[in-house]
């Protein structure tokens, strides 16, 4: 037998195992290259300042553009640097301060294009809900007189419904708040599970009012999760107006009520109800023409289309800039279209006695509330002037105003104070009061009926407690059950001297109301 000696033998195998590495080399497979980055914008967690977000948007723009810009509303300022419209700091996102406020104006950031041709930028974001676009070969930092285009890879789902249509059509990133570096508390922006979110539609109805479109006109309503059109309860409804400006789908897809909404349902701070978003443009008459479409065109499309209640006391009315001086308009000779109303950045006119009169009988609620920096035609001080002169003259109103200017940043906040504090809470306290001798003591044993009711047609029924007094003195409670607190029990007699009242102290969804006096004698 022949042996290999040792050396050569290895020389053999080192020859093999490069043949073999060799064979497999052939035999496999071509590399794939990296799979392209998806475009459109990236939220990514960076656990760093100043934000602890930040978002990258990949843009794949024409191949002739030579230069693309995006234009977003995330640029900041000191609240005490705006002393007038379009003043102010004007700090990109990667210099925001704790107690900035978003400021106008926005200014163009410019994108990178890389090796694949995909424009990009990264951007670091604090919380909330941003508007952007994208701008090719644009040479103004302010974007004047450039086209802007929205993000085919973020469309909103709905586009305006008509050509012409006022407002820029832009995308929309939600951005979530950073433990590690607090910014807003936007949490009630976000968007809900598909699960658990409701559905938008957008409907075109008769109008003979309209000029634009002629015959026609637009909304947007958004039916909440779970909508059921055969529910034995109506629906209460939201009714909302945008500024100048836009149309019918800029609450939703500027201004996202539909998730401020569904977060408030989710968070079991309100009840569902159905939004209606509309639109005042082509619309003759200015207010007055807005408010004969609403009564005469818009409450009979919606009331017969949808499951929703015609009673005055289950509609809401919201809006801002010119929309808000449109709901003064309703809220001053119009009362009884709505059972709430709210006016937002909006500086209100001086209101007449016979105004007044009306507004005390609102039978919901009313709210006035802007942004306290807002210095467009100086609404910040005239809204708070007429809310302070209307409280004079003995309305009541819930006052709310936010840090901010002219801008969704405060009316998105706005609109989630409406719904989760006035809008369809509010509500009656009826007492009925006896008192029988208890023996021969000084004691009486007075028993109290107290009857709570919301004012909005409602499933749920006011829980909780009342509170019962004899004048200011406490003398008990009693749980409501079934909108119903009973109270039964005995007290001093001398004590019913004084009228009995009872005093509903509220709860998730309801607000606490007084009865009126009741003598138990």
């Amino acid at each position: 037998m022949h042996l290999l000696r040792p050396d050569r033998m290895r020389s053999l195998l080192t020859g093999l195992t490069v043949a073999a590495a060799v064979a497999a080399a052939a035999m496999a497979p071509p590399a794939t290259a990296a799979p392209p980055q998806p475009l459109g914008p990236e939220v990514v967690r960076t656990d760093q300042p100043p934000t602890g977000h930040s978002v990258t948007f990949r843009y794949e723009a024409p191949d002739d553009v030579e230069s693309v810009h995006i234009y977003g509303d995330w640029f900041y300022s000191r609240p005490e640097s705006v002393t007038c419209q379009d003043c102010g700091d004007g700090r990109p996102p990667s210099q925001w301060l704790p107690g900035d406020i978003a400021a106008t104006p926005w200014q163009i950031l410019p994108m990178e294009r890389g090796d694949d041709g995909v424009w990009s930028i990264t951007v670091p974001l604090p919380a909330g809900t941003f508007r952007y676009a994208f701008t090719h070969d644009c040479t103004n930092v302010l974007a004047t007189g450039c086209p802007l285009h929205d993000d085919p890879a973020n469309p909103w789902q709905l586009q305006p419904q008509y050509p012409g249509a006022p407002g820029a059509v832009r995308s929309t990133v939600y951005v979530p708040e950073s433990k590690k570096f607090p910014t807003y508390d936007t949490d009630y922006q976000a968007p809900q599970r598909p699960n658990k979110a409701g559905t938008l539609e957008s409907r075109r109805y008769p109008s003979p009012l309209s000029t634009n479109p002629a015959g026609v006109h637009d909304m947007v309503v958004y039916l909440p999760h779970g909508y059921d059109p055969d529910r034995s309860t109506p629906y209460p409804t939201l009714y909302l107006s945008h500024g100048g400006g836009d149309h019918s789908t800029a609450w939703t897809m500027q201004g996202v009520a539909h998730r401020i909404l569904e977060n408030a349902i989710q968070d079991g701070a309100v009840q569902p109800m159905v939004i209606v978003s509309t639109d005042f443009n082509g619309l003759p008459g200015g207010n007055l023409g807005y408010v004969n479409e609403l009564r005469n065109n818009v409450f009979p499309f919606v009331e017969q289309n949808y499951n929703v209640s015609s009673r005055a006391e289950d509609r809401a009315f919201a809006g801002f800039s010119a929309g808000g001086s449109r709901a003064y308009t309703l809220l001053y000779d119009h009362t009884e279209l709505f059972g709430y109303h709210a006016a937002w950045s909006a500086g209100g006119p001086q209101a007449s006695q016979a105004q007044i009169d009306r507004m005390k009988n609102v039978a919901g609620g009313i709210m006035i509330g802007t942004g306290l920096q807002d210095r467009l035609g100086n609404i910040a001080e005239n809204s708070q002037r007429n809310a302070a002169a209307l409280r004079a003259a003995g309305v009541e109103l819930d006052e709310y105003n936010v840090p901010g200017v002219h801008t969704w940043h405060v009316w998105r906040p706005l609109l989630n104070h409406y719904l989760r504090e006035i809008a369809f809470r509010t509500t009656t306290t009826g007492l009925e009061a006896t008192a029988e001798p208890v023996g021969r003591s000084e004691h009486v044993l007075l028993t109290a009926v107290a009857t709570v009711d919301p004012v909005t047609t409602s499933v749920a029924a006011p829980s909780g407690r009342v509170e019962f007094y004899a004048g200011e003195q406490y003398l008990g409670s009693a749980p409501v059950r079934d909108g119903v607190a009973r109270f039964h029990r005995p007290v001093e007699g001398a004590l019913l001297d004084e009228p009995v009242v009872a005093r509903y102290q509220g709860d998730d969804l309801f607000d606490g109301s007084s009865s009126a006096p009741a003598d138990a004698g």
